[in-house]
This record gives C-alpha cells, sequence and structure tokens, in this order.
C-alpha cells in the first residue's frame, strides 16, 4: 500500500509530465542527418535513456560529437511543439490543493525547462526544481534527488519519487524514497514494470485515486507477499 505519511511528490519532467516525444524524435532525425549517419526512428525509443550519451552511444554517434550533438538538439527542439501529458496539470492541481509538497528532478537542461514551466504557466509552482546538470551527473545517480528531499527538510521516508523510465525507479530506490512508475511515450510499460517500482500505475491520472486510498500497489494486485 501507498504509505499514508508520503507528504513530498518530486516528479521527472519529459515523459512523466511533459509528451516531448515528437520535437526528441525530430531533434534526433536532423542531427543523425547532419551527422550523415543512418538512423531508424524505431531505435531512438529502443535505446531511450535519460542519460542521453547513453543513447548517443547506441546510436553510433562518436563521442567527439556529442557536444555538438547537445546544442543542435536544443537548437532544433526549441521550435516543436510539445504539450502537457494527458491529464498532468489537472493532477498536479489536484495534489497541490491537497497539501502535497511537490517538486521537480529531471535530466533536462536547465534553460529549456524554465522556458518550458513558462510556457505551461508552471513557474513558482513547484516547491523547489532541481536539474541533474546542477550537480554535474546523471540519472540514476540519487544526490541530487537527496539533496532535494533534504532542502526542503522532508524524511525520505515521506517522499516518493516519480518517472517513466528504469533510471527513474533506480534513483529513487538508491536514495531510499518511495518509487512510483507511471508509462509514457518513451519507455515501454513492460519494460518500466520489470523496473520493479514500489507502485506501478497505468497513467497519471491514477495518482488522485492512490492519494485517495483507492489504489493498491500493483505487487499486492498480483498476490505477491
Amino acid at each position: 500500500m501507498v504509505p499514508a505519511s508520503i507528504e513530498l511528490l518530486a516528479f521527472d519532467w519529459d515523459g512523466t509530465l511533459l509528451n516531448s516525444k515528437e520535437a526528441t524524435l525530430q531533434a534526433y532525425r536532423v542531427i543523425f542527418s547532419e551527422a550523415g549517419i543512418p538512423l531508424r526512428l524505431e531505435d531512438v525509443f529502443k535505446y531511450y535513456s535519460p542519460n542521453w550519451y547513453r543513447t548517443y552511444k547506441a546510436l553510433g554517434l562518436p563521442e567527439e560529437l556529442f557536444e555538438w550533438a547537445d546544442n543542435r538538439w536544443l537548437e532544433i527542439y526549441r521550435d516543436c511543439p510539445r504539450t502537457l501529458m494527458d491529464g498532468a496539470l489537472e493532477v498536479l492541481e489536484w495534489l497541490k490543493r491537497k497539501g502535497f509538497l511537490l517538486a521537480l528532478l529531471s535530466a533536462a537542461n536547465r534553460n529549456r525547462l524554465e522556458d518550458e514551466l513558462k510556457v505551461f504557466n508552471l513557474e513558482g509552482f513547484f516547491s523547489r526544481v532541481v536539474c541533474m546538470e546542477d550537480f554535474g551527473t546523471r540519472k540514476p545517480d540519487p544526490l541530487p534527488l537527496e539533496s532535494l528531499i533534504k532542502s526542503l527538510k522532508v524524511s525520505f521516508k515521506r517522499a516518493a519519487y516519480i518517472g517513466d523510465s528504469p533510471e527513474d525507479i533506480e534513483m529513487g530506490k538508491r536514495a531510499g524514497v518511495f518509487t512510483v512508475g507511471i508509462p509514457g511515450p518513451y519507455v515501454s510499460r513492460e519494460i518500466l514494470k520489470a523496473s520493479n517500482p514500489s507502485l506501478f500505475l497505468e497513467n497519471i491520472k491514477e495518482l488522485k485515486e492512490v492519494f485517495n486510498g483507492k489504489i493498491k500497489s500493483i505487487l499486492e494486485i498480483e498476490g505477491e507477499p
């Protein structure tokens, strides 16, 4: 069951709250075309990771082009449309009214993230916004999440991390917090479920039921102790 003591909900951004799939695909399409490297778009998500250097490497981009690709990716991505995940804003507003502390911890570039928060009128909505780049590290390193929780003076037992990738779940586990896996457009339901989050949900809207005590963890649903 979801611990009744949870008071801090820290969210991932891309794939959890933001649907940036088409923008991401377009950025990869252009980058690999300009680099002269053949790319099958289905492979972008086959090798997707919040640590995009893993994705670059798996797709055959030479390491000496990583810095160029980072800058070019942002240039292309900036001009592509993005939307919030279906139901995300409604759920965030509901959780905030319920009195939960809400925070954001993302692998996204800070300038890009802050621009998107402005676009979707979410500036100042979260008690704390942390980017992995603030710490010079990448998921699943738990240091940024641990720092976020400590800065809000919340017990780790009262915190949860919500994300859409195995790296999100591993980071949360390494930090010792309750983890919630919600499938997004990047990682398959099966792969995310196999990462064994504390709670697996089918979509973000179910968070409202979870924190009304109406949904049990996937482990209990499947009859596991």
